[in-house]
């Protein structure tokens, strides 16, 4: 039996992990909210980035850091009505060794509950995960 191969994303820089596009006519406009203090480090210099704390009606990208799942909710019913419909979103939970008391399922759920569609996974880094999420598309 063959098995699946797997491209190991270890060596891929965060930026690129999460999706954030500097190759645009204009700066790829990033909400981060509840990051770590040493997230917006880990990235890198982004001159092609800019960063807020705030989901606007320009956000290209919102990265939402949760530590409860009562924050999670909190996130999904923000992003609910604040996120524009071009964007997308990343909620980061902590990674189970850490005992947040909620996983994968529940931010899934919780997005779904609102509209939004997951469609990637990725480990930021050793401490959290995060579930890409864009507005379901209408026929």
């Amino acid at each position: 039996m063959a098995t699946a191969k797997h491209k190991d994303y270890s060596g891929t820089p965060l930026p690129n992990k999460l999706g954030i596009v500097t190759a645009k006519p204009k700066p790829c406009e990033v909400a981060l909210i509840g990051a770590p203090d040493s997230f917006r480090n880990a990235l890198g210099e982004l001159p092609l980035a800019t960063f807020t704390a705030r989901v606007k009606t320009t956000t290209d990208l919102a990265i939402v850091f949760t530590r409860t799942a009562q924050d999670v909710d909190a996130a999904f019913d923000l992003l609910a009505a604040q996120l524009p419909p071009t964007a997308s979103v990343w909620i980061a939970w902590p990674k189970s060794r850490l005992k947040p008391g909620f996983n994968e399922n529940h931010v899934r759920d919780a997005g779904l509950a609102r509209g939004l569609v997951d469609y990637k996974v990725c480990s930021i880094d050793e401490d959290w995960s995060g579930l890409k999420f864009a507005w379901r598309k209408t026929p």
